[in-house]
């Protein structure tokens, strides 16, 4: 019991420590200059806003002046596209390989597992090269085009529950006149809901906590994973613990919104 309280203060004490500091003046955090005097562990003696106010007035990330609502603006539109594309890209690719049989379809499946052990990091030169020639940088449809890749860990387990599906419900459509389309889109796709709502999920969070590729490919916009490791450089932090007050506070929201479902799903995924 004690090794789980431990960890559980651990998780929330970081939490705990950057909501003090944003609401603490530089001047009280750092005891100006007199170490003896700052402070740094606890709690405010005077809680003040100024931290937040600047953090939607006068931040600037490199030569590009933002505030906490553009990165915020930034973060929202990139992850609801990247996840919608990409889960839209997963689902079609996995339905094909689950329920079609074509020639080199054994050949497309080891070939995703043999590529989901090279690090992607390597291709990263390739996809540089890419987006500069075709003039992408910068750009919210080069940002799509970039997350669109269907395969991946996503696409193996979505294939399996495409294939848990029996036919036999494809097969009546059929006889009712049903084309491939209808019944991926109103058969397919809400019998295997589950697995695609987790990995929608999964998904948005992951592109939400992208730092990489914005940095390097939408670096005129910053978002919020790229906004907060440039003002570390620049801003003291009280201001900076109030950007990541304010940066992690959705995604907590978005987790608590969700939990049940995720847990349910992982559970479910696991006793079949």
């Amino acid at each position: 019991m004690a090794i789980f309280i431990i960890y559980a203060i651990s998780l929330v004490y970081p939490f705990v420590y950057l909501l003090a500091n944003s609401f603490k003046s530089y001047s009280e955090f750092a005891g100006l200059g007199d170490f003896a005097t700052a402070n740094i562990f606890g709690f405010p003696t005077r809680w003040i806003w100024d931290n937040f106010i600047k953090a939607f007035n006068e931040l600037r990330v490199d030569t590009v002046k933002t505030n906490i609502g553009l990165m915020y603006l930034s973060s929202i539109t990139l992850a609801i596209g990247e996840t919608a594309v990409s889960m839209a890209m997963t689902c079609c690719a996995a339905y094909v390989l689950a329920r079609f049989d074509f020639k080199g379809k054994k050949f497309v499946y080891n070939l995703v597992l043999v590529t989901s052990f090279i690090p992607a990091i390597s291709s990263l030169p390739a996809i540089y090269t890419f987006m500069d020639n075709t003039k992408l940088i910068n750009t919210y449809i080069g940002m799509l085009i970039l997350n669109a890749a269907a395969f991946g860990g996503p696409f193996l387990f979505i294939s399996s529950y495409f294939k848990m599906i029996p036919w036999s419900f494809a097969e009546s459509a059929q006889m009712d006149g049903a084309g491939n389309f209808r019944i991926f889109t109103t058969i397919m796709i809400p019998l295997a809901k589950n697995g695609i709502i987790t990995f929608t999920i999964l998904k948005f969070l992951g592109f939400w906590n992208d730092y990489w590729y914005p940095q390097l490919f939408y670096s005129d916009y910053p978002t919020l994973a790229v906004g907060i490791a440039k003002i570390t450089e620049t801003e003291r932090l009280p201001v900076v613990s109030a950007v990541m007050i304010m940066a992690i506070v959705p995604v907590l929201i978005f987790y608590a919104i969700f939990q049940k479902k995720l847990l349910a799903n992982t559970l479910d995924g696991g006793l079949k």
